[in-house]
């Protein structure tokens, strides 16, 4: 009987320890993680501004705008031999200061050919394709000159992206064969600043319009091309092939309202239109579009008010002359 007492008595006290042990282990203090290594020191902030209330900082862009201008009497004729001092510029009707002024008749320029081939030029296709190729000719013969070429009568086709290869575009020109459709002027201006003036390699681009007629087929307006064009900082001039046994110019009776429309996107973007009364005065025409790319003087100024999202209207002065024409783009937009 003791003994048996004394078996279970031994029994409990081995099954005791053995649990007893876990619950040791688990009351046991856990060891000192080691010690973290105190944070890298950041550098000591900049002192503050005294000037600075801790306001929120406003920030104003304030960027040069550069105007290529082309000044010329009441013939037509270009007006060299201007100084800075004859000229005055306007943003939104107030007078800004010009930073910087340059005659620049040298600097190379990128020129897209915009060719109208709708139904209703079939008949002066061959002679304007002879033209063209004689302007670009002598365009591109100091090889510092870049020249495109894009058609448009229902479709609006780049048909040779800018390149100073005379031989190149030429024959470009020489495969316009087909003339068919409407005329979606307004759609290729908005083509040629979104697809080709990007690749443009100067600031002085233009656009060259061959056309005899109004728009009659685009989804897009006249404003939003001359906006587009106005954006692309890009200055269009026209040569307009309808004829009609009279040089229109401003002011005739003789201009309607298709006339009147073309030389509004001509003069918002800074360029001209040409109207020749017959296939011999086309020529003189492209001659004269080709004096009035050459023949530029350059002004930068820098707005006196920071740029906001809206457009600026432009304009300058010759004020040393009175019988004077201004050529310049009519204004950006500042976004």
């Amino acid at each position: 009987m003791i003994r048996r007492t004394f078996f279970i008595f031994l029994l409990t006290l081995l099954v005791w320890g053995a649990a007893a042990r876990p619950l040791a282990a688990q009351q046991q203090p856990a060891k000192p993680a080691s010690p973290t290594p105190p944070p890298a020191q950041k550098p000591a902030a900049p002192p503050a501004d005294p000037q600075d209330d801790g306001g929120d900082a406003i920030s104003v862009e304030v960027t040069n705008v550069s105007l290529p201008v082309t000044v010329l009497d009441g013939d037509g004729r270009f007006i060299s031999g201007l100084k800075q001092k004859d000229f005055a510029v306007f943003e939104n009707k107030r007078q800004q200061e010009i930073i910087a002024f340059e005659k620049r008749d040298g600097l190379p320029l990128n020129v897209v050919v915009a060719m109208d081939t709708s139904t209703s030029i079939r008949n002066r296709l061959a002679f304007e394709r002879e033209a063209i190729i004689e302007f670009l000719e002598k365009l591109l013969d100091n090889r510092r000159d870049q020249a495109a070429l894009t058609t448009f009568d229902d479709e609006v086709k780049i048909r040779a992206g800018f390149t100073s290869d005379f031989a190149r575009i030429a024959s470009s020109v020489r495969g316009v064969v087909k003339a068919d459709g409407q005329t979606a002027m307004y759609d290729a201006v908005k083509k040629i600043c979104a697809e080709q003036v990007p690749a443009a390699n100067t600031k002085r681009r233009a656009i060259l319009l061959i056309t005899d007629g109004g728009d009659t087929a685009s989804t897009t307006t006249l404003d939003q091309a001359i906006r587009a064009a106005q954006k692309a900082e890009v200055a269009i001039y026209a040569i307009s092939t309808k004829g009609g046994g009279v040089f229109r110019m401003e002011g005739n009776p003789y201009l309607n309202i298709d006339d009147k429309d073309l030389k509004r996107l001509c003069k918002d973007t800074g360029g001209d239109v040409f109207f020749p009364s017959d296939m011999g005065q086309l020529k003189k025409a492209f001659k004269l579009a080709e004096a009035y790319l050459r023949n530029q003087y350059f002004i930068v100024y820098e707005p006196s008010e920071g740029r906001s999202k809206q457009f600026r209207e432009i304009e300058v002065r010759v004020t040393s002359r009175k019988d004077t024409r201004v050529l310049t783009r009519r204004g950006y937009f500042s976004e």
